[in-house]
């Protein structure tokens, strides 16, 4: 079995919101700038979007496409829609297209007041939070906050690591087109075990004798059957699977199989039907920090069985938010 830790690496803002093919579409290490009038805005998820009207070197006008980091990411730090009125004058700052398009990913927005205001991913400034005047939730029932999701030191990494893949799995993920395969650009909701690998909130909630894992992303609930459950086997195959879990200690184990869904991650990285999942969260002695490990077993995509690891933290105040999807494509 593989187990790979990565406890020196702390997503940026930028790499937190090159999530879902932004690095399909934009240069990793070009800065370009456009100034402009704004003409249009769409403050939405997974993406903000709006246009800009600029004058080129050769007196002609034309209209730049810009994209940033998602609605709920803006108001997590406390960016409204406001600062990027229509008809309001700016320079923005940002990584051009790799396609030759008049596109921007911006990183920030100068408005022609002065005032500078940097478009940040997806993470809460707890000083924006109000928090709960209630008693302190109990163990692992509450909100959590990523701090490393399980991916963040796979695949196209700063760590540049690999997965075992089969040849048939790399073949295929050779193949993968983020610009026509990316279910994210539809608005599809992400099945296992992509799903947990996504920079917003989760919470655990207490649902009789069961526990429902709410998932901020695609306003996804996965339900964890803690006693008197089905035989998986004569599940249904679903995007989720089913999932039955245990307590050992302050630990949580989740075992998923009757998973349907073509992706491990959402960089291409096929799956089969045949895959098995067991999870562990595993509450810190404080309960500031939930510690997760995810083992995955697929014969047809992986060598061997692999573990990754990642962890969330607890931001008193912080809530999952609506998530309201509207497509790139």
């Amino acid at each position: 079995m593989i187990r790979i830790s990565a406890f020196f690496f702390l997503a940026m803002p930028l790499a937190a919101n090159a999530h879902h093919s932004v690095a399909a579409f934009y240069e990793p290490d070009a800065t370009s700038e456009v100034a402009g009038t704004i003409t249009e805005v769409n403050w939405v998820n997974p993406h903000i979007s709006f246009s800009v009207e600029s004058i080129n070197d050769d007196n002609e006008v034309e209209t730049w496409t810009i994209e940033s980091g998602p609605a709920n990411g803006m108001a997590r730090n406390g960016i409204t829609r406001d600062v990027l009125e229509v008809g309001t004058d700016v320079t923005v700052v940002g990584r051009p297209s790799s396609r030759g398009q008049m596109a921007l990913y911006a990183s920030s927005v100068r408005r022609a007041d002065g005032e500078s205001v940097a478009l940040r991913g997806v993470g809460s400034r707890p000083d924006l939070l109000q928090a709960s005047a209630g008693p302190e939730p109990e163990g692992i029932f509450r909100v959590w906050s990523r701090g490393r999701a399980f991916g963040d030191h796979v695949n196209n990494s700063p760590t540049g690591f690999e997965l075992p893949y089969t040849p048939a799995a790399q073949a295929a993920r050779d193949q993968y087109d983020p610009v026509t395969d990316d279910t994210a650009l539809k608005c599809i909701q992400q099945g296992m075990p992509g799903i947990m690998d996504n920079p917003y909130p989760i919470e655990f909630v207490a649902d009789g004798d069961d526990i429902e894992l709410r998932l901020e992303e695609w306003s996804v609930v996965r339900t964890i059957h803690m006693s008197g459950y089905d035989d998986p086997e004569s599940q249904v195959f679903t995007r989720h699977g089913y999932s039955v879990g245990r307590w050992e200690g302050n630990t949580l184990i989740v075992e998923t199989s009757k998973i349907d869904w073509p992706f491990f991650d959402d960089v291409g990285t096929p799956q089969s039907m045949a895959v098995d999942i067991v999870e562990r969260f595993a509450l810190s002695p404080d309960a500031s920090r939930l510690d997760y490990e995810i083992t995955v077993t697929d014969p047809a995509t992986f060598t061997e069985t692999i573990s990754l690891d990642g962890y969330w933290n607890w931001v008193p105040g912080e809530e999952v938010k609506t998530y309201q999807c509207t497509p790139w494509l």
